[in-house]
């Protein structure tokens, strides 16, 4: 039997396509580590930040260096928004945004060939997949492409024109995933802006609640401006997570202006402010990007502020990066040192409101979807998406309602209640 590695770099609907990918290939193919010796070698890519483009290519010269004869297969957005002769060059097989449904077929018959197609196609492509290997909640790509053109942001390029998944096919993929996973998280690359025969992302999620083995459903990420009542009511009487990660990116009008974000800050904070009045147990997480060309000392200082008043779960913070082809590559970039420091404040502030966040859950109870063993716990993560070390020895898939008996060192436990 051959050897397959893979390496998946970047986001959650890479790693949906490269689970997809798994799912037929372990048919016929043994999968190892990517260390490991193999005949195949498949890289998902990433181009979002500078770091995962120099991850892309290390892993690929590291290929081509330690395995020059192995079949090596790259896949994705490096190769769709860069597509770097130079990088490129001697690979078996070049997939873009697109034809991944082909790559098994392609690695059957050992045909070397480049499915690189400049202009993507607006149809949604669907990747089957039947179990989630590995993990205790699967993931559900619905939706790939975006429309919006933020100035920072390289995705457009690479991921092509807003698409939908089938609403038919996606209620029966659900379905089969829920079989191993009581949660589905459904991933894509605008996920609210989902669309198909009529229906917005709030009908597809009416349709899976009808699901009896899906316990939870979970959005992986969702603009303010999508967040309309119906996404309210799914959370308050559906099955639908008191979670939301929704990107705030800046904190003053200036800088999302010059981002191109389609909101004010008055704007996205009356919107919060409404969802944890609607739903007072939610948790909001968000991104952010600091440094941007334009955010002088004073605009940074009000995002401060304004992440204050917000108190956010959690806070992915990035300092600005400046991305060939963006409409900002062409600002002068404010440099490292600044960066830094900004990404150091926010880190201090995220830290500063999650540890009073834990404290508030103190003899609290959550329920828990248990996810694996960690220093000497069970491990997962509340139904609010907040991370629980759990007393005793607990299966992985298990959903548990959990006392917080204790916070320390930043951890919160807890014990079955």
């Amino acid at each position: 039997m051959k050897r397959y590695a893979m390496m998946v770099l970047g986001c959650k609907v890479n790693d949906y396509e490269a689970h997809s990918l798994k799912d037929r290939l372990d048919k016929e193919y043994q999968e190892v580590k990517f260390n490991e010796e193999a005949d195949i070698y498949i890289i998902f890519t990433c181009c979002v930040t500078n770091v995962a483009e120099a991850k892309t290519r290390k892993f690929i010269h590291r290929v081509k260096r330690e395995h020059p004869d192995a079949y090596l297969v790259v896949v994705g957005c490096y190769v769709q928004a860069r597509h770097d002769a130079q990088v490129l060059k001697d690979i078996d097989l070049i997939v873009g945004s697109q034809y991944k449904d082909k790559i098994k077929e392609y690695i059957d018959q050992g045909i070397k060939a480049d499915l690189y197609k400049e202009e993507i196609d607006r149809h949604f492509e669907t990747l089957p997949l039947n179990t989630y290997k590995g993990k205790t909640r699967s993931f559900l790509k619905v939706q790939d492409g975006c429309d919006q053109y933020c100035s920072y942001c390289v995705i457009p390029y690479a991921r092509g024109h807003e698409r939908s998944g089938d609403i038919d096919e996606l209620y029966h993929q659900a379905k089969v995933l829920s079989e191993h996973s009581k949660e589905i998280v459904l991933t894509g690359i605008h996920t609210g802006r989902y669309k198909d025969k009529g229906n917005k992302l709030s009908d597809l999620i009416a349709r899976l609640e009808k699901i009896e083995t899906i316990e939870t459903i979970r959005l992986s990420s969702i603009e303010v401006t999508e967040v309309d009542d119906d996404i309210i009511r799914h959370i308050k009487e559906g099955k639908l997570a008191p979670h939301l990660h929704i990107p705030l990116q800046a904190g003053s009008d200036t800088v999302l202006k010059d981002m191109h974000r389609p909101y004010t800050i008055e704007e996205y904070k009356r919107r919060i402010f409404k969802i944890k009045e609607e739903v007072p147990e939610i948790l909001i997480s968000t991104d952010l990007i600091v440094g941007y060309p334009t955010e002088t000392d004073e605009l940074f200082e009000e995002t401060l502020e304004n992440l204050k008043d917000l108190r956010f779960s959690f806070i992915h913070c990035f300092p600005y990066a400046k991305k060939s082809g963006t409409k900002a590559a062409l600002l002068k970039d404010l440099g490292t040192d600044i960066k830094k420091e900004r990404a150091r404040r926010v880190a201090a502030l995220d830290v500063k409101i999650a540890r009073e966040l834990q404290d508030s859950y103190l003899n609290k109870t959550l329920e828990v979807l248990i996810e694996e063993k960690k220093e000497g716990f069970s491990f997962g993560h509340s139904k609010e998406y907040l991370p629980l070390y759990v007393m005793g020895d607990h299966p992985s898939g298990d959903l548990l309602k959990i006392k917080v008996i204790k916070v320390k060192d930043g951890k919160m436990i807890g014990e079955v209640e």
